[in-house]
């Protein structure tokens, strides 16, 4: 099997190039890069000192004859750029091969119950959304189950983040754009990143306070399983921090976020301030509760954790076969404990299902 990670030079795609060669080795992984060079050389470098060699290939998501070039000889896409057009999607469904993008919120990924789509792919497919939605999907089957169906009225996916994360430009932009969203709490209308509740968190972070914020996976959640009311929270792991932004939303800072076109420039300015070595423990963790069940994920990082969800998801499709599925989320096609037999790292951990603490 050979994976075509486009966008494969960038924050989170040279994750993502990592992630195939610890899993499948060197010769699985094609690094897609628009300018030609720099991918050929990263290929060079992530396949040094452990046998076999990555292969690269120029692919510019904007370009339709470039995608097509780039995905002929590959198996599965994974995508890691955001796309104006679902070039990579139309591309590999002609193709007949699968393929996962990691970017949320795009117009391709706001289509995902269209029955009548043309294309096939998994969107989303990432930490959070990606395997926030597979977990909210074990904890309610988990939930029903116990109550002999009766399905849970409310679910929380909360994330915990770190504020010295090595998150790129891209993700710093899209993540401060959520936060500046409005969001509903049982009808009202209120300020993203202002509501505030404790969520259970695996150890050793335990209890904290998290925010309401508008992850698009949330109405995905509500509609696909019928769950009356399913609230993401997150906050960062520093009080201050979490204040600073707060404060940011509250004067309308943060709306310049929403548009990721206006955003670049300020997303760079940030992710060059934040001050990571390399060394700092960048461990995040995601926490689902319904129905009085709880279930914890902790994982390196959290560039991490999207990379290992995108690759195992590439390698079960794969396995899967036929190109048949239309575009769909993650907890669609998906179970956790699938992905995460798939992943099989002591760099992810998987709490059983537990009652919370009295």
């Amino acid at each position: 099997m050979k994976i075509l990670v486009v966008g494969g030079t960038g924050a989170l795609g040279r994750h993502v190039c990592r992630e195939v060669v610890r899993t499948m080795g060197p010769e699985a992984l094609v690094v897609g890069d628009y300018n030609h060079d720099r991918g050929r050389e990263f290929a060079r470098h992530v396949s040094a000192g452990v046998g076999g060699s990555a292969a690269a290939t120029v692919v510019d998501v904007h370009d339709h004859r470039s995608v097509e070039h780039a995905v002929a000889g590959v198996d599965a896409v994974i995508v890691t750029v955001r796309q104006i057009e679902p070039n990579v999607q139309i591309a590999s469904t002609a193709r007949g091969i699968h393929s996962v993008d990691v970017v949320p919120d795009t117009p391709l990924a706001q289509a995902v119950f269209q029955v009548d789509s043309p294309y096939s792919g998994v969107v989303a497919a990432g930490l959070i959304p990606g395997l926030s939605g597979l977990m909210a999907r074990q904890v309610m089957e988990e939930a029903t189950a116990r109550t002999g169906g009766l399905i849970p009225e409310a679910v929380h996916l909360s994330l915990l983040q770190r504020k010295n994360g090595t998150a790129g430009a891209a993700g710093i932009a899209d993540m401060l754009g959520l936060f500046a969203r409005p969001v509903f709490h049982h009808e009202q209308k209120i300020r993203g990143f202002t509501l505030r509740r404790t969520a259970v968190f695996p150890e050793p972070f335990g209890n904290r306070s998290v925010r309401l914020v508008a992850f698009p996976e949330g109405a995905d959640v509500k509609e696909h399983f019928g769950v009356e009311h399913v609230h993401y929270w997150t906050a960062f792991d520093s009080d201050f921090f979490n204040g600073v932004v707060g404060l940011l939303n509250r004067l309308g800072f943060l709306n310049r976020f929403r548009d990721p076109r206006r955003s670049s420039l300020l997303a760079r300015v940030l992710a060059r301030s934040k001050k990571n070595d390399g060394a700092a423990d960048e461990t995040v963790a995601l926490s689902a509760e319904a129905g009085g069940v709880v279930l914890g994920l902790t994982v390196r990082s959290d560039y991490t954790g999207t990379a290992m969800a995108a690759v195992a998801m590439a390698r079960g499709l794969h396995v899967r076969g036929g190109v048949d599925y239309g575009v769909v989320l993650p907890f669609q096609l998906f179970t956790l404990s699938e992905i995460v037999s798939l992943i099989d790292s002591p760099d992810l951990v998987l709490s059983s299902p537990h009652e919370p603490a009295p």
